[in-house]
């Protein structure tokens, strides 16, 4: 039924982590992301965020 097919879509979606509206979180994340890391694994996270 096409309610399932959708349902486990979803759920498998979820589990490879896709979510919707993704993009628009990270562009919003992107924006305010000003700060500074404390040492360099944060800088390099923060940097994959923005370049996102």
């Amino acid at each position: 039924d096409r309610v399932d097919d959708a349902l486990n879509a979803t759920r498998a979606a979820v589990e490879e982590g896709i979510v919707a509206g993704g993009g628009t979180a990270l562009l919003r994340a992107a924006n305010a992301l000003t700060v500074k890391g404390k040492n360099p694994d944060q800088e390099a996270g923060i940097h994959i965020v923005r370049r996102a």
